[in-house]
């Protein structure tokens, strides 16, 4: 049996409750107990001290895109690499925000969902370094088609079917807003009611979540009365929506992913040369996109509809490993306090995940997947912004970071 002690450390337990000094049992993966102003007494269990700094969940990405190609440390040109390239892409990737602190993932799409769903396998078999990872289909091509299927029913059908059998998690439709930056297409809706109950019918029997692109009202209420577990973006719904949308806020959770936004409005010098948010249209839709996101974010929070911070992470503007870019935006753009922020990143995602009862709390009994920042996040969010902060990284109780063995003997 592993014991493991970590002391001389403030706890932020992943519930938006107030920082507090304790001390944290792990024993054999899990969290044993949480002590609160008092010292854990464990014979023969490893100590480790947190230099005071603040212990707290690993952080959850909940719309991830692995299959992305760009990282901070890689810019790749190609959105579709050969599958050989791809592969190896996708797992520094995956490397690359678990060393930026997010010990688990729930993907909002992937543009080869094979590569996905094995690298879920080999990560959770220890083979292969990475977040804790929830794999997802993906169904359009880069402009918003159907790549390889054709409309009505029997078409979803088919694509349904094929997924599930892959091994994927969720299945993701782009119900609205399939050109993503272009206005004139904000409102086109993609999917039938027909379609989308026939997917719903197949996801339901076999287990797997449905996951919608969604920007205008109508394809949120399609999202809503179909059981999507996960609605992106949300940037248009109007107020009747937001009325459904808190009478069902404990059946789905919102991602409405801001830093793509932000990133597509200010870093022009990042992107690809070929980017279409370069163009002028699309500046324009990134506006209105914005101005949507500042009027129903903050709305939705004041209803208590779950809102989780993350999304759309893998551009060359807006790389992966910048992720914790968008808990600074919640608090900078919507008012969102760092409490309330890190607990979505936190417990939110696990709930996302369905792990609520085992995951994304400091609390006996849970995974203790942690993290121990070298100062206050509650004070200054943008601390998770920087991977030296992160002093000490742990999946399972294991230690994927820590201090280097000299460091540790001083």
């Amino acid at each position: 049996m592993s014991r493991l002690v970590i002391t001389n450390v403030s706890i932020f337990d992943g519930s938006g409750a107030p920082l507090f000094p304790g001390e944290v049992l792990i024993e054999d993966g899990r969290i044993k107990s949480v002590a609160r102003n008092e010292s854990i007494t464990a014979p023969g269990a490893e100590v480790v001290d947190g230099a005071g700094g603040t212990l707290m969940p690993g952080l959850i990405e909940p719309h991830a895109h692995l299959t992305f190609t760009c990282a901070i440390d890689r810019i790749v040109p190609s959105f579709m690499p050969p599958v050989e390239e791809h592969v190896f892409i996708t797992a520094h990737n995956a490397k690359t925000i678990l060393d930026h602190g997010y010990t688990s993932a729930f993907s909002g799409g992937a543009t080869r969902p094979q590569i996905e769903v094995r690298l879920r396998d080999e990560i959770a078999r220890g083979f292969l370094p990475g977040p804790r990872l929830k794999a997802a289909s993906f169904e359009r091509a880069i402009d918003g088609s159907r790549q390889g299927y054709g409309q009505g029913v029997a078409e979803v059908e088919k694509f349904c079917h094929e997924m599930i059998a892959l091994g994927v998690d969720s299945m993701k439709f782009i119900l609205s807003g399939a050109k993503s930056v272009i206005p004139q297409h904000f409102d086109e809706m993609a999917y039938s009611e027909s379609e989308i109950a026939a997917a719903s019918r197949l996801a339901k029997e076999k287990g797997v979540n449905l996951l919608g692109h969604a920007y205008n009202s109508a394809s949120i209420r399609l999202a809503i009365a179909h059981g999507f577990r996960a609605i992106f973006h949300c940037n248009f719904a109007n107020e009747p929506t937001l009325d459904l949308m808190e009478q069902h806020k404990s059946e789905f959770f919102v991602v409405p992913a801001v830093g793509i936004i932000e990133a597509g409005l200010k870093n022009h010098a990042e992107m690809s040369e070929h980017a279409i948010k370069r163009q002028a249209e699309a500046q324009q839709g990134l506006k209105q996109i914005d101005e949507g996101q500042l009027r129903v974010i903050p709305e939705m929070r004041k209803r208590g509809i779950r809102v989780l911070p993350g999304g759309d992470y893998g551009f060359a503007h807006n790389p992966h490993g910048r992720n914790a870019w968008e808990l600074e935006l919640f608090e900078k753009k919507f008012g969102f306090t760092a409490a309330e922020t890190l607990a979505a990143a936190t417990g939110g995602g696990a709930a996302l995940m369905g792990m609520a009862d085992t995951l994304g709390l400091v609390k006996p009994g849970y995974i203790a997947d942690l993290l121990v920042v070298a100062g206050d996040p509650l004070e200054d969010i943008r601390l998770l912004q920087n991977k030296a902060a992160l002093t000490h990284i742990l999946q399972g109780g294991k230690f994927y970071k820590r201090p280097e063995v000299s460091q540790r003997a001083a």
